[in-house]
């Protein structure tokens, strides 16, 4: 016996354990995708505002610089001051009032700048025996003179560079950024050259207060030259670092550069924003710096897992009321079925898909009970039926041995017509009663054929005769529907050469094609018109006398075509008073 309550309990165990699956699943895909979206979104308002920051500070640093650049290019070309220093180096009628004038002048200029407090060194020289500084003096612990200029990097006859690196200043302990033009004189001829050396804290004051967060650096590139900014200290890498593409896709402004930064086998996110051409702004973040807090997130996801958790049972407790429940009532409904008990229960048809399975179940047992009550009714009519055809039953071989009976005693007297058609109609008979066959070979169906006519032929006399002409003795094996020909002759004689009175039949059996047979049944009678052949094929002939009750031209057809196929088949010529020509199209088949 089945155990029906562990049944039960399988079924509210799996969907207790699917519901349980279910919940863990959404609470680990939720964690999952709220932890990379909350990464994202930090990540992206993280960049935006490191792009921001950086921004607003290149923005200040590049003011001190072009101030700074116009300082150097007062001096070099296309100025006052400039035409000055033409007059002091080129001329040589110069005096010292000319140079005490080009001091003046570039003190002025020097007075008026904005950003003259970053200026470590302004000088102007011929670089041979003139030259001329502007500077806070204070800040230099050695004097310049035409003997140590030269010691100044970067300063030569042909240089020129524009913030390009970090030099150490040969006369004092601190370091700067040089910005070296040419001094053009007339026809744009070089005549000298400009060499101003800003302190790096043109860069480093605008980052104080800067929020840096932990593990996050300052960068600065001057040319090809790399740098950390490390307080109110520019210094050089330690190690250099390799720039790769990012190929997160982020909100960035034009001019904001973004890449990843591999030094020292560490990858960080680099954030650049240029300050001017040549000069690059830069802070790297940590990808720590993107992960959501932990505390916060697991309190979340902790929550967020209890509400899927506490959403899954109440559905399991749904689930159980409306779909284990009612299986189990349909489950002992059909336990009572298979028990024998057919009544129609009305409670297991509620307002849902299970209720249409339940009114199935009652139109199930509806149903059979229908067919036990019809399969009695029909149980009585058969044994009614048996009782009749036993009633009527006659055996076939009472019926042959009668009429070989009868065929003996003709020949006895002589009577050899009598004995003809007597085992003719017996072997017709047999064949009748006997022979299931559906197809039988061509030589067959002509013997029974010459059987039939033997019959009719005694039974008009000599008014009938019928003339069989065969192309080839290996068309007899070719198969045909039994009882095809009968009706043919049997329509010649009744409906051709009765009304006539007498006549004639030919049966031709020829090719047709490669791998056909055409058998044509002709005979010289009355003949028919269109309107009779198109009746004939359309429809029975009604109140057939014949060997066979609705058997006749249209059944022969109808079995052709259905046998062999819609190409063969009966057709019939015919001309009134003349003949009847009646062509049978079957395939050359063999057993």
């Amino acid at each position: 016996m089945i155990d029906t309550s562990a049944r039960k309990a399988t079924i509210k165990s799996r969907i207790i354990l699917i519901m349980t699956l279910f919940a863990l699943l959404i609470a680990g895909m939720l964690s999952f995708f709220s932890y990379e979206l909350i990464s994202y979104f930090q990540r992206k308002t993280t960049i935006q505002a490191t792009e921001f920051n950086l921004q607003l500070v290149s923005h200040i640093i590049d003011q001190d610089l072009n101030n700074l650049s116009a300082l150097a290019l007062a001096s070099s070309t296309n100025s006052p001051t400039n035409n000055l220093i033409q007059d002091y180096f080129v001329s040589p009628n110069a005096s010292p009032k000319d140079g005490l004038n080009v001091f003046a002048s570039m003190q002025e200029d020097f007075r008026v700048n904005r950003s003259n407090s970053y200026v470590r060194r302004l000088i102007i020289t011929d670089t041979q025996a003139k030259f001329i500084q502007v500077d806070n003096s204070g800040s230099a612990s050695v004097p310049l003179s035409i003997h140590n200029i030269n010691q100044l990097p970067g300063l030569s006859s042909d240089a020129k560079e524009a913030w390009e690196r970090v030099v150490q200043d040969p006369f004092s302990r601190s370091s700067g950024i040089p910005i070296v033009l040419p001094i053009y004189g007339d026809r744009a001829a070089r005549i000298g050259t400009v060499y101003l050396l800003a302190n790096t804290s043109v860069i480093t004051d605008k980052l104080k207060g800067y929020g840096l967060p932990e593990g996050s650096e300052l960068l600065v590139t001057l040319g090809s030259q790399k740098y950390r900014i490390e307080g109110d200290t520019v210094q050089p890498l330690s190690s250099p670092y390799t720039l790769l593409p990012y190929e997160k896709n982020e909100a960035t402004g034009a001019l904001t550069q973004l890449a990843w930064m591999e030094q020292d086998g560490k990858r960080r996110i680099s954030v650049s924003y240029p300050v001017k051409e040549g000069v690059l702004l830069s802070q790297t973040l940590d990808e720590k710096q993107f992960a959501p807090q932990l505390n916060a997130w697991l309190l979340l996801m902790i929550g967020v897992s209890l509400l899927v958790i506490a959403l899954s049972g109440f559905i399991t407790l749904y689930l159980t009321r409306t779909i284990s429940l009612p299986v189990e009532k349909l489950r002992k409904r059909i336990d009572k079925i298979a028990q024998g008990n057919f009544l129609i229960d009305r409670n297991i048809e509620w307002n849902s898909e299970l209720g249409d399975v339940g009114r199935g179940i009652n139109r199930l047992s509806h149903d059979i009970l229908t067919l036990m009550d019809s399969r009695v009714a029909d149980e009585k009519q058969k044994q009614e039926l048996e009782y009749r055809m036993l009633q009527s039953q006659i055996s076939p071989h009472f019926l042959y041995n009668t009429l070989n009976s009868i065929k003996w005693m003709a020949t006895l007297q002589n009577a050899t017509g009598i004995a003809e058609m007597t085992t003719s109609l017996s072997r017709l008979l047999r064949s009748i009663a006997k022979d299931h066959r559906k197809l039988v070979p061509l030589r067959e169906e002509l013997s029974l054929m010459d059987d039939y006519f033997l019959i009719q032929k005694y039974r008009y006399g000599n008014t009938i005769t019928m003339e069989q002409k065969l192309e080839d003795e290996e068309l007899l094996s070719g198969l045909i529907p039994r009882f095809t020909l009968q009706p043919l002759v049997e329509n010649a004689i009744f409906h051709g050469i009765e009304p006539k009175g007498r006549g004639e039949i030919a049966v031709t059996v020829a090719k047709s094609g490669v791998n056909d047979i055409r058998i044509t049944i002709e005979d010289n009678g009355v003949g028919m018109n269109e309107a009779q052949i198109t009746s004939i094929l359309s429809q029975q002939e009604p109140g057939s006398k014949g060997l066979f009750e609705n058997v006749g031209l249209r059944s022969v057809h109808d079995r052709l075509r259905l046998t062999f196929g819609e190409r063969y088949g009966l057709s019939i010529e015919s001309e009134l008073g003349q003949y009847t020509s009646m062509n049978l199209l079957l395939p050359y088949r063999k057993l």
